[in-house]
């Protein structure tokens, strides 16, 4: 339980069901957390068991159930509004786009309703760029909703560290653009599948290490002239030299890759404060990279989907707006009106 305190009664159950992972959030009446629970119970996963949309919006629900249960029969009725890839079209159902540029306080206006056995789930439409270059985006929405609950200085960029990192132009709540690099899968494939994977032995840490920085430096210095499929070859003939151990080779290769992808978005990024909102797998080194190259950086913290899931549930009138003279947790914000914290984080 993620509160030991006298019992306070439910309010709404928060999903961000993501390709690879299930969070979920059991919220109380001010958006504060009661219980969660995390598995690797990932849309990914669940649609490659069925073979027609009847037989996976079956597999969401029984999934959703199976992993909610106890939640759904300690309160029953109790809202349930979800993000992620649920919602794609190889999710639970299409819950469709919002075509930027868009404001946050819209994606009350548009949820998708599915039943699933005595509940029922709304599902938060994603953000989509119509351009001759498009992009698409999917779950980071509702991060973006917690993390201007966070950063009083209302960020007019969020960076959003994954499998596939997201840079999310914001104008207020006002999302005007965003751009989408594989930089997490990348390293994922060149850390399994490259002739890199033989040499490279161990598991690479969260800390910024000399090996990360060594990579940082190299792209730096040599990425523009050289480019980055250069650079990464350069992790083989140093480990066969000697100049690099196999166990520094997943941290040298995560500077080159981190360094890249700061380097160039960097340059399209408007002055100001960027929110950095990712977990602590990821957070130390894109902070140390992007202050490197001159951002001044405000770390969100990874349960930033928890309190956007809030906000857009008290926009929709999915729960009751606490009084205004209640201690309302950060949670407790709209898309369309934040309340912003004042303290560092």
């Amino acid at each position: 339980m993620a509160d030991d305190g006298p019992r306070r009664d439910a309010a709404l159950v928060a999903l961000d069901w993501g390709t690879t992972t299930f969070r979920a959030w059991l919220l109380d009446g001010t958006g504060s957390v009661l219980d969660s629970v995390r598995t690797a119970d990932g849309a990914l996963t669940v649609s490659g068991r069925s073979d027609s949309a009847r037989v996976r919006a079956l597999a969401f629900e029984e999934t959703f159930r199976r992993l909610c249960r106890s939640w759904l029969d300690e309160h029953p009725g109790v809202p349930v509004l979800c993000a992620g890839m649920a919602g794609s079209n190889h999710g639970w159902a299409d819950a469709g786009y919002l075509d930027v540029p868009a404001d946050l306080g819209e994606l009350a206006e548009h949820l998708t309703v599915v039943p699933a056995g005595e509940s029922v789930v709304h599902l938060v439409p994603g953000l989509r760029v119509d351009r001759p270059d498009p992009d698409v985006l999917r779950g980071e929405e509702v991060q973006l909703v917690g993390a201007l609950s966070e950063v009083p200085e209302g960020p007019a960029t969020v960076v959003l560290p994954g499998t596939h990192s997201k840079w999310v132009r914001l104008d207020g709540t006002r999302v005007t653009g965003f751009t989408t690099a594989m930089t997490g899968e990348l390293y994922g494939l060149l850390m399994r599948d490259s002739i890199l994977a033989r040499l490279a032995t161990g598991e690479p840490g969260t800390a910024v290490t000399e090996a990360f920085t060594r990579g940082l430096d190299a792209e730096d210095a040599r990425g523009e002239e050289r480019g980055l499929a250069a650079l990464l070859f350069t992790a083989r003939p140093l480990a066969l030299a000697g100049r690099l151990d196999p166990s520094e080779i997943a941290d040298y290769v995560s500077g080159l890759l981190v360094g890249s992808e700061v380097r160039h978005m960097l340059r399209g990024t408007p002055a100001g404060v960027v929110a950095l909102c990712g977990p602590p797998a990821t957070e130390h080194r894109y902070r140390f990279a992007l202050e490197r190259g001159g951002a001044s950086v405000r770390t969100v913290g990874e349960d930033a989907a928890a309190r956007g899931l809030w906000g857009v549930a008290l926009s929709a009138g999915l729960v009751v707006r606490p009084p205004a003279t209640s201690s309302a947790t950060p949670a407790s914000t709209s898309p369309g009106n934040p309340t912003r914290k004042d303290q560092p984080v």
